[in-house]
């Protein structure tokens, strides 16, 4: 198995792992899958707009303003008007939402204990630096489209969308 295939297993095995961990953990909160917009609104003093929330976890506008209806019904988030732009909405986070990052600081120490085990600082931090590069490099390609070979090489021709 080459190398572009075997981390295209683990990572999808991660993904998948990691994933059903966190619905275990967060099966009470009603959270499991909008918990990533609450830690991005964190990061941003507890409000941000729809397009970073966006750009940060990679989701069209469509399905991000879904996610951000679902949180609003379940209160846990609520739109503002943006005093910056007034085209723009601000989203932020609610009371009930604050109550539950202490679950979710719960949840992620619990992680780092049992999953991050035997596992060094360095090599959890070139884990990230490693997997932030080839995310920037898979967003790269995503601008091309791999077409048929040109030739007995193999090479592909690449069009850029």
């Amino acid at each position: 198995m080459e190398f572009g295939e075997e981390f295209g297993l683990q990572a999808t095995q991660a993904y998948k792992s990691f994933h059903s961990y966190l619905y275990k953990l967060l099966e009470e909160s009603d959270l499991q899958n909008h918990y990533q917009i609450i830690l991005i609104l964190t990061r941003y003093n507890g409000k941000a707009t729809q397009k970073l929330l966006c750009e940060q976890l990679n989701i069209e506008k469509s399905n991000m303003a879904v996610m951000i209806d679902a949180l609003e019904a379940k209160g846990y988030a609520r739109r503002e008007v943006n005093h910056k732009d007034r085209r723009g909405k601000l989203v932020v986070l609610t009371p009930k939402a604050e109550q539950v990052l202490s679950r979710l600081e719960t949840v992620f120490q619990h992680f780092e204990k049992n999953v991050l085990k035997d596992i060094s600082w360095q090599e959890m931090y070139n884990c990230l630096r490693i997997m932030k590069k080839i995310n920037s490099n898979l967003a790269d390609m995503n601008t091309f489209i791999p077409l048929k070979p040109k030739n007995s090489t193999g090479m592909f021709l690449n069009k850029q969308v």
